[in-house]
């Protein structure tokens, strides 16, 4: 299995699973780092303007069952807001988003490569009116010129390029767009770990107004939700998009209490409303598991009260250690 993306958030674990299950797991990324567990690493800048010339030579002569592409820039919006910066990130989402993709996606099909997964995300999706399951028919972002929406767009571009590079032949093809995450690794200044750091400390939280509607999916699920659509997709030998979900809405409002009656006695440390809501927000983000059970027979093991409640404990135990 050839992994990039490897020590990321869902990539560690990933990766971590694959080589439970005996998988020999070689990793691509851009240099090696001192806590790799795989002995298999591969090296390549995907963004490099020459990310493309990169991965033929370190791919050169290696044949993998599958790839699993999480490599991605722009998660996180960027800290500097000047002009200059802002038309950087286009670039770098653009070089590590979509070309990089593609270059990977075409070496894996002149080698014969079984299955490729593309991580996409809900992100993916452009903003719609109402409260609509997002289907993966829906319109997809595409405002190039909008610094707020950089990582969707690129991603989407990846997505539809990679594609439409399957229809024209290679390996089975899955964009798995992911939904709303949680669990053991993230990163702090995410919202799960901010009311756990916080309210286990009885210390008050101040959020939004909290009627932002998510699509909430434990992080072993996801892994396995990857690992599942990239078997049915080999097994039926398509390329398709699929939405890596739960298909339940959940507010923001709803998971900060959640996560606050697990803690015990801190409902009244949230402050709801004490911050704006981005402009930019979706009001409503859930995806539509129709496509999903059509075409594999996985599901999610881990329903929100039973994955929260573990991630939280283990949250708290590793701020104690």
């Amino acid at each position: 299995m050839l992994v990039t993306g490897g020590s990321g958030f869902i990539g560690q674990r990933l990766v971590s699973r694959l080589m439970a299950h005996g998988a020999q797991v070689t990793l691509l990324k851009r240099q090696r780092d001192p806590i790799d567990r795989c002995q298999d690493i591969l090296i390549a800048d995907f963004s490099a303007d020459n990310a493309d010339a990169q991965i033929a030579a370190a791919l050169k002569g290696r044949q993998f069952d599958a790839v699993f592409n999480l490599a991605a820039y722009g998660v996180t919006r960027p800290a500097d807001p000047s002009a200059q910066a802002l038309h950087r990130e286009r670039i770098l989402a653009r070089r590590v988003n979509v070309d990089a993709a593609k270059a990977l996606f075409l070496r894996a099909r002149d080698t014969g490569c079984g299955t490729f997964l593309q991580a996409g995300t809900c992100s993916e999706y452009a903003p719609q009116e109402g409260r609509a399951l997002r289907l993966e028919t829906d319109p997809l972002e595409s405002r190039d010129d909008d610094d707020n929406v950089v990582y969707g767009a690129s991603k989407a571009m990846a997505g539809q390029a990679l594609l439409a590079l399957a229809r024209e032949g290679g390996p089975p093809l899955i964009v798995a767009r992911i939904f709303n995450v949680y669990g053991p690794g993230e990163k702090e200044q995410r919202l799960l770990p901010s009311l756990v750091h916080h309210l286990a400390r009885s210390q008050h939280v101040p959020l939004s107004a909290g009627f932002q509607v998510k699509d909430y999916l434990h992080l072993d699920d996801v892994v396995e939700g990857l690992c599942a659509f990239a078997v049915a997709a080999r097994d039926q030998n398509v390329g398709t998009a699929l939405n890596l979900c739960s298909g339940s809405p959940v507010s923001v409002a709803q998971f900060s209490r959640a996560v606050a009656e697990v803690i015990g006695h801190c409902d009244h440390l949230l402050g709801f409303g004490e911050r704006p809501t981005h402009p930019d927000e979706v009001s409503f983000l859930v995806g539509s598991t129709a496509a999903r059970n059509a075409f594999t027979d996985w599901r999610p093991r881990l329903p929100m009260e039973v994955g929260l409640p573990s991630v939280v404990h283990h949250m708290m135990t590793s701020t104690e250690d």
